[in-house]
């Protein structure tokens, strides 16, 4: 064997040796890193799960129907808050009062959620709206909505009332309860326009946005699995009329 060919075989060997190395590596790499379940976006420091194929709802999804008649939401997948309304004191009203479901709902159902009122325009401070929503655990706990991608609810508002409204979902990052916001309750969020006709909306964790320049702190997303309470809210200036029912959990399909 010459030097030559001997040079030769040193480098054939070293390439074969480096091509496994680099396998190896590779394999060591998959194994170590966090492991990343499909449909489930992560790294933003959220889970959010999506339904490529679409959703339905959750077999513990219901929230409420409204069909017993009291304020508490329907006892499944380990929810136990109560609805309750939320009304500024700069002069804007809400009722009915006391605050309850309402019957007659039109909609093939009898019970449904139904609330109306004017709102006044001011310092935003101070007249910032009217508005209901539910505490998903009772005394403001955190609850875990991570098996889910969404929310679907049922609405509608009477006729010649303003059709705005919007759907807000509130985590450890902008509830007080969270013991993490310094500028609380831009709430996670999407705007909505209704009709005089019931309608069903789905809504996913993805597409909800806080308001822009406002709130501490201002994470990249909802946290589902650090829930706190879901609310409709409406903005100062309006005549209101919304109903709202069979609100519940999305999953996918």
């Amino acid at each position: 064997m010459t030097l030559s060919d001997l040079g030769r075989g040193v480098i054939s060997l070293f390439s074969i040796i480096s091509f496994v190395a680099a396998g190896l590596s590779a394999g060591c790499i998959g194994v170590s890193q966090k492991k990343v379940l499909s449909g489930v976006i992560g790294g933003t420091g959220t889970d959010i799960k999506t339904c490529p194929l679409g959703m339905k709802v959750a077999d513990d999804g219901v929230i409420d129907d409204f069909e017993d008649g009291n304020n508490q939401l329907t006892l499944d997948g380990g929810r136990d808050g109560y609805w309750w309304p939320k009304v500024d004191t700069a002069g804007s009203t809400l009722q009915p009062t006391p605050f309850a479901s309402s019957d007659n709902a039109g909609d093939g159902s009898d019970g449904a959620m139904h609330v109306f009122g004017k709102t006044v325009s001011g310092d935003p401070t101070l007249a910032w709206g009217a508005g209901f929503g539910v505490n998903l655990r009772d005394q403001t706990a955190i609850y875990d909505g991570s098996r889910y991608a969404g929310i679907t609810f049922k609405a509608k508002v009477g006729p010649g009332a303003s059709n705005s409204v919007r759907f807000n979902v509130g985590d450890i990052n902008t509830h007080p309860a969270g013991n993490l916001c310094t500028a609380c309750w831009n709430h996670f969020g999407k705007n909505m326009i209704l009709t005089t006709e019931w309608k069903e909306y789905k809504v996913t964790f993805t597409e909800l946005r806080q308001k822009p320049d406002w709130g501490a702190p201002r994470p990249p997303a909802l946290e589902p699995s650090k829930l706190v309470e879901i609310d409709w809210s409406i903005d100062p200036g309006q005549t209101y009329d919304v109903w709202i029912d069979d609100v519940a959990f999305l999953d996918c399909k």
